[in-house]
């Protein structure tokens, strides 16, 4: 009899694990977003290898804290995988997961039925789905916090950000100090190298960085445009850790689809420089945009999203995050020095990636007269 009972409970606890695994075949295989280019339209070769990420992520995710840290010794001791040490395995996934101290990301964890954080990373297609006022399937951010009210744009001068108004007041000193700039040292401003390779750029997308995409001060840059930072500074909820740069968009570039690093900030355009305000547009999520000088364009990068520029003339912005208006100050709290810790675990990748890009830079062919064109450029 117990015999019998004992292989009824083993039987029905495989068949539970069997079908857990099952759905995350299917649903995760399935999943028709992948990096770059091809944003929710990945075709079945790369869905195979984003699948196979998360079956990586879901491994070293769920190793106790010590095995992982072993295993990265292990692994930088006898240079294998040098990449997989300085990224996968040195991520800080103890500070992921304890963001969900913060009272509304513990909210949102309970409400979507999360473990943990880290699940995010390799069932991102199971959550996204889901229906909620924190979930979208178009908002997959690469680090989601849950808790937090998702929609893709914010309406002008909204009251979430009631320093809108004295920021856009400073629209003409930012874009003097641009154009000295791209005057005096044009070979700052290069051609975006994507951040996942370090190899591919962006064609006709240039950036000045304040601080790079892994979190790296570019403390350099900062000093070349001191009065730009300095504004930057005095913004209530300006997230200094998360990049911050001028983005210059030529005629005829485009940004393929692509999501941002998470949901828990929102991105800030100023529009310094819109010649062709109709020609340059953004989608986010299902939702299209256009940009006007000087007026502050907000949204939630960790939609989905594209840019274009239709334009003969160049359109350039000075873009950064701000933490999202529904963390409290006790949300905050907890959330930025976590955010800080998240950030600094991924100091080798970005000080790899400021050395690609110097190369890079270096490298490029084109001077300003190539990329920076305006009006007054086209009248002459």
């Amino acid at each position: 009899m117990l015999s019998s009972a004992l292989t009824t409970v083993l039987w029905m606890a495989g068949a539970y694990v069997g079908f857990r695994v099952l759905r995350f075949y299917f649903v995760e295989r399935g999943d028709p977003w992948f990096w770059g280019e091809y944003g929710l339209g990945a075709p079945s070769g790369l869905r195979l290898v984003h699948f196979v990420l998360k079956i990586g992520a879901a491994i070293v995710s769920n190793l106790p804290t010590g095995v992982r840290l072993g295993l990265l010794r292990i692994i930088r001791a006898s240079r294998i995988f040098p990449k997989m040490a300085d990224s996968t395995l040195d991520f800080d996934f103890d500070n992921y997961n304890g963001l969900a101290r913060a009272p509304t990301v513990a909210k949102g964890v309970r409400t979507l039925g999360m473990r943990n954080l880290c699940e995010w990373l390799y069932r991102p297609r199971h959550f996204s789905v889901i229906k909620s006022e924190y979930t979208h399937p178009l908002c997959r951010p690469i680090l989601f916090i849950p808790g937090i009210k998702i929609k893709p744009f914010y309406p002008p001068r909204c009251k979430d950000f009631p320093w809108i108004e004295r920021f856009e007041e400073a629209t003409a000193t930012i874009r003097e100090e641009f154009l000295s700039l791209s005057k005096n040292n044009p070979k700052a401003v290069g051609t975006y190298l994507v951040p996942e390779d370090m190899k591919s750029t962006v064609s006709g997308w240039r950036t000045f960085f304040f601080t790079n995409p892994q979190g790296k001060q570019m403390v350099e840059n900062q000093k070349l445009c001191p009065k730009t930072w300095e504004i930057l500074n005095t913004i209530p909820g300006f997230v200094p850790e998360n990049m911050t740069m001028f983005s210059v968009l030529s005629p005829g570039a485009e940004i393929l689809p692509h999501c941002g690093l998470t949901n828990a900030v929102v991105r800030i355009h100023l529009p310094i420089i819109v010649p062709q305000p109709t020609k340059s547009v953004i989608r986010v999520g299902e939702k299209v945009r256009t940009w006007e000088e000087g007026k502050v364009l907000a949204f939630n990068d960790a939609y989905d999203h594209q840019v274009w520029n239709f334009g003969s003339l160049t359109r350039v912005v000075l873009f950064f995050d701000v933490w999202h208006p529904d963390l409290s100050e006790e949300d905050l709290a907890v959330i930025k020095k976590g955010w800080e810790n998240i950030k600094q675990s991924m100091g080798k990748v970005a000080d790899e990636y400021e050395r690609m890009s110097k190369r890079q830079m270096e490298a490029d062919p084109e001077d300003v007269d190539d990329w920076l064109i305006t009006e007054k450029d086209k009248d002459t």
